[in-house]
């Protein structure tokens, strides 16, 4: 439907991007609870960081018109990796042509992608890292503060 090609590797790039970036939002929900004194004091400090990770992503701002002071918000936006791992795994690699209003000639797909959202197709295995480390991070959180953090009042 999107333009994805039949390959083994672009597939388990795909469900390995998908299945970290699902594990990161399960562990981030927990340990936003288990910070929280109730469910909804986690549900509002969720939706502000909802709202910053979206803006941060890379998808609305691309990342070379982000603002220097705040690039090293979308380096640690848990969103901006999942969005670079879901472009560059699926077309990093493809050269076909790509038609875009006002510039000529068409260029490639990768050189597009490259020079327009600063995805380099090189900088997958990194991406991998990281959103495993997300994952574990969050995790850790969750496990940590409910381990020390008690919020009952008798």
């Amino acid at each position: 439907m999107i333009g994805f090609e039949w390959t083994a590797a672009k597939f388990f790039w795909f469900y390995f991007v998908t299945f970290f970036s699902f594990l990161y939002w399960t562990y981030y929900g927990m340990m936003t609870v288990s910070i929280t004194p109730n469910h909804q004091v986690a549900a509002i400090f969720a939706a502000a960081f909802y709202a910053l990770f979206n803006l941060f992503s890379g998808f609305f701002i691309p990342r070379p018109r982000i603002p220097k002071w705040w690039i090293w918000y979308y380096w640690i936006c848990p969103v901006a990796w999942t969005v670079y791992g879901c472009i560059v795994s699926q077309y990093g690699d493809v050269e076909a042509t790509i038609i875009v209003p006002n510039m000529s000639p068409n260029p490639m797909i990768k050189d597009y992608i490259k020079d327009h959202f600063g995805y380099n197709p090189d900088f997958m295995a990194p991406v991998a890292v990281v959103l495993v480390g997300f994952a574990v991070f969050f995790a850790f959180m969750y496990s940590y503060a409910i381990k020390t953090l008690n919020f009952q009042t008798r």
